[in-house]
């Protein structure tokens, strides 16, 4: 390459990076206003498999939820302010009759704080019903990586989006919602049903590739 057409060549290429970083960040951008203003539906492959520890201190399986329609969010139970406000509304739903099959997991982003306990005490306080509501636990860098990786919500220590994200029969993402949101919790109730309506999937959780174990209790 002539040395004098290096320096076009160089800026050519700073520029092509700039500009796929400024349309990526504009896809973010546009992907959190979208869940922000109405919420968001999706379609992808299965959620990557998972385990946290549940406040009975039995564990967690997300491939055991196959064939179940199942909603995630993540909380803390020291959370002032929107945690009592998303779980208040997820009690709501979860009082609805043609939602009685949805099963919620609301997972911790303070486990330090969050012993098994701690758990067992903020779902009485919710009179959460062990067997349609669970409340769950993990290493914080397991549960970060399972928040941003596999259920696309942002996490970090004490701190996380209101979303109430939407996993189907298949195993598959299909939206979330600001479940802290009025206006937001129509969609969620209606995609929930949907959901509902679908065939489950052919194959049986024992017939699926083992789960890496968490050392979350």
């Amino acid at each position: 390459m002539n040395n004098t057409a290096l320096p076009y060549w160089l800026a050519l290429m700073v520029l092509f990076v700039a500009g796929y970083g400024g349309w990526k960040w504009w896809q973010v951008q546009q992907f959190e206003a979208n869940r922000s203003v109405g919420g968001i539906t999706m379609s992808g492959p299965p959620l990557e498999e998972f385990t946290l520890t549940e406040r009975s201190g039995q564990p967690f399986r997300s491939r055991d939820m196959l064939g179940k329609v199942w909603v995630a969010t993540l909380f803390f139970t020291t959370c002032p302010g929107a945690c009592p406000r998303l779980n208040a509304n997820i009690k709501q739903l979860n009082t609805l009759e043609e939602l009685h099959d949805v099963t919620w997991v609301s997972i911790s982003v303070d486990p330090e704080t969050d012993t098994l306990p701690m758990l067992r005490d903020y779902a009485e306080h919710y009179s959460a019903d062990p067997e349609r509501w669970l409340f769950c636990r993990g290493e914080f860098g397991y549960v970060k990586r399972v928040g941003e990786d596999f259920l696309k919500v942002e996490v970090s220590w004490r701190g996380h989006k209101d979303y109430a994200v939407v996993i189907d029969k298949s195993g598959k993402i299909r939206g979330m919602y600001d479940a802290i949101r009025t206006s937001q919790l129509a969609k969620l109730r209606t995609l929930l049903l949907e959901c509902l309506e679908e065939e489950g999937p052919e194959t049986s959780p024992e017939s699926e590739s083992p789960v890496r174990e968490s050392a979350a209790a």
